[in-house]
């Protein structure tokens, strides 16, 4: 960004010292067409970035800004699973922060994605995630914002990095932490329909002094097999207990909160909600 900068401001230079300091010379005309096609150059640079950002254009331009300042962007790459069950979703209980949330979480880093993300994107982990337990290598890291947007990119390929959505599914549904909704016997494998992804904006992370993040969730529809289904009927006739909740779409939208006894039934995260609507919202 800052090259750019600075060649922008050496075309002008050309074009102004051709205009001022060469008048009459034989020089001037050579040196002001030099200035133009290298501004012309940029411009046309500049159009083919617009172009290629359109659709996230204002992060893009973020970014540059705080590259300039030299910040790192905190990212955190999740999936998460709309399991409905006449009109109704599955939600379970994060245990960190005590809401209810869709079936998910955040992605693996593997060994050798590890040393790709150290390599090409000078990744740094979280200071804030356990080194162990079930968290450990969470997908969540810090990134120089000068590589935000590659970096981004590079992980909607899907190459080198962990894809399956299978890990999550089990350990929160069919191991449990020491309780099991699902059997394995009906469950030893599951079908989805990938719908689309929701990016947060460049936002600042709460109760962090100074620190931007960008989320992003991969929203997935599971098509249950007819004895999948069954299952989970059955699991919602038990109703709601300590650890899941069965939620319907205007109580996520409500993020817990029943409009018609007029209070808070529990707690549901702020993603679950987004990722019913596919989109982003502050609140």
């Amino acid at each position: 960004m800052i090259r750019k900068i600075i060649q922008a401001l050496v075309a002008v230079g050309f074009i102004i010292f051709g205009y001022t300091k060469l008048e009459g010379s034989d020089f001037q005309n050579k040196v002001i067409w030099y200035g133009i096609a290298g501004l012309l150059t940029l411009i046309g640079l500049l159009f083919e970035f617009i172009y290629n950002n359109r659709k996230r254009l204002w992060m893009s331009v973020f970014t540059k800004y705080l590259a300039l300042r030299g910040k790192k962007i905190r990212f955190s790459m999740s999936y998460l699973y709309r399991i409905k069950v006449e009109d109704k979703y599955l939600l379970v209980k994060n245990n960190n922060y005590g809401h209810f949330q869709l079936v998910g979480g955040k992605y693996k880093i593997l060994e050798d994605t590890r040393s790709k993300l150290k390599t090409d994107f000078d990744a740094m982990d979280d200071p804030k995630l356990p080194n162990s337990g079930i968290m450990k290598d969470d997908f969540a890291l810090f990134i120089p914002a000068r590589k935000a947007m590659k970096f981004l990119d590079w992980f909607n390929k899907g190459v080198d990095r962990e894809v399956s959505h299978w890990r999550e599914f089990y350990e929160e549904l069919i191991v449990g932490d020491g309780e099991s909704f699902l059997s394995l016997e009906n469950f030893p494998y599951v079908n989805y329909n990938y719908r689309g992804k929701v990016l947060t904006p460049i936002k600042r992370t709460p109760g962090w002094d100074d620190c931007y993040e960008i989320l992003q969730y991969d929203i997935l529809d599971l098509v249950p097999t007819p004895e999948q289904r069954q299952e989970l009927k059955d699991l919602l006739k038990k109703g709601d207990s300590a650890k899941i909740k069965w939620a319907s779409s205007n109580l996520i939208d409500s993020l817990g909160h029943d409009p018609i006894n007029k209070n808070k039934k529990y707690d549901i995260g702020q993603h679950t909600k987004w990722a019913l609507n596919m989109k982003w919202s502050k609140v």
